[in-house]
Parts: structure tokens; sequence; C-alpha cells
């Protein structure tokens, strides 16, 4: 699918479950969402790429112009603004309550808070939320086997299929 591009890119971190790429992603009109959404691209193209590993995250092991990465093996990534991330012009017709949400996926603890109706359950987030990715405000992500090293953002974006367990406050 061609996308009509704008001239910003944002900047993105994103996670696997051995590596960080800090980069540069342009984005179409429709946003960030609109391309991890599209079904019928399985590829992200990046910008200005930095590779680290998870357990020394200020050694940059590689750095390349440009670079792609599979979007079904990204575990999560992280945005500094929450608007990069939010569809653009989304409208609901309910009132989210905010509840602090713990997320585990391989390699990773993840902390923040969904937005929801009052009585949705992990599972009904699951289910219901459009895309591939949950919304994550003010989070956290921890690295399992490294607790000292953590990343953190106004939002991460996780995979659905990378999560192992979901739990949220009542």
């Amino acid at each position: 699918m061609k996308y009509t591009y704008t001239k910003n890119s944002i900047p993105a971190d994103f996670f696997s479950n051995g590596h960080r790429v800090s980069c540069q992603v342009a984005v179409p009109v429709g946003g960030l969402s609109a391309l991890l959404i599209d079904p019928l691209n399985s590829y992200l193209e990046l910008e200005d790429a930095y590779i680290s590993r998870i357990n020394s995250p200020g050694e940059i092991v590689a750095h390349y112009s440009r670079a792609a990465i599979r979007k079904e093996n990204i575990l999560f990534l992280i945005l500094a603004k929450r608007e990069d991330g939010d569809p653009a012009g989304v409208s609901t017709l309910f009132r989210p309550a905010a509840r602090r949400a713990f997320l585990t996926v391989r390699s990773f603890e993840l902390r923040g808070t969904v937005e929801t109706e009052a009585q949705t359950s992990p599972r009904d987030i699951m289910i219901q939320s459009v895309g591939r990715f949950i919304p994550l405000y003010e989070a956290t992500a921890t690295a399992a086997l490294f607790p000292d090293t953590t990343f953190d953002g106004s939002l991460i974006l996780v995979n659905k299929d990378q999560v192992e367990a979901f739990c949220i406050d009542e």
C-alpha cells in the first residue's frame, strides 16, 4: 500500500527480544497507527537506526541510515510523545477510565496506564482493541533479567501477539 507521507519523522525506540532500535520513522498522513495496522505490509521502514543490546543500552553496536523491522517481531515500541502514536481523530462513545496495568512480554515487564471502560477485563482489551498494538500510557519497561535497565515514555505500544500476561487494577 502506498502512503502519502508528511515531511515529518517521529523518533521511536523499537524493542525485540534482545535489541533496541532507536530511530526515526517517516509517518503517513494517518500517523504511525496507519503503518502499524496496515495488514498488507509486514515491515516498517526506519531511518537513522541505532542498534543496542538490551543488557547494554548505552553501547551502540550498529548504526545505519536505513533499516527495516518486521512488525510481528516487535515486542513493543516507545514514543516520547503520546500524540505520535495515538490514532488521529479517533472518537469514543465512552469516557475512558485510566487503570494501572502490568504486562509481561518475552524479556520485559511493562507498567503503565490503559484507558478502558470501567468494567473491561484484560481479555476484553486484547480482543476489542483495534490493531495489533495495545497503548500503555506514561509507561516503563524493565528488562526482566536486568532489572536496573529501564526504558520509559509517554506511550508504549505493546504487540498483542507478544503478551504473556496482562493484569489491570480494579
